[in-house]
């Protein structure tokens, strides 16, 4: 599909959005450090660390995720989920329930850099 530029004549092709895709994919989760550098005592420390914990990203999209962990997290919270292949993203944790989270992005992640994602799959657009 192409959409009309500012001057006649001119178009560029609309940018592809990368739908929300129910994968398996292998990460890490960790919490963002609190300003002031204390420890957090409502949150698993194994989340804490640098490397912070294994997850299972059920659910992915240019501006959330859903992913399978075995810790509650604060709604809120800043967290760090590593993908291998598209690397470390910045997200708030909108609802945190039985094992599964739900976070959006704090900037959007390009189409671009999730297909980079090991075992990730763009759907086609019909």
């Amino acid at each position: 599909m192409r959409v009309r530029c500012g001057k006649k004549g001119r178009s560029h092709k609309r940018p592809r959005v990368a739908r929300c895709l129910d994968v398996r994919i292998a990460g890490r989760l960790a919490l963002q450090p609190l300003a002031n550098n204390g420890k957090r005592a409502d949150v698993d420390q194994r989340l804490c660390g640098y490397h912070g914990m294994d997850v299972v990203v059920c659910t992915l999209s240019e501006f959330d995720f859903e992913a399978e962990l075995d810790a509650e997290l604060p709604t809120g919270a800043l967290v760090r989920l590593r993908l291998p292949g598209a690397g470390m993203m910045v997200a708030h944790v909108e609802r945190s329930r039985a094992g599964r989270i739900s976070a959006k992005f704090v900037n959007p992640v390009g189409s671009a850099r999730l297909c980079k994602t090991l075992g990730f799959v763009q759907a086609k657009a019909a």
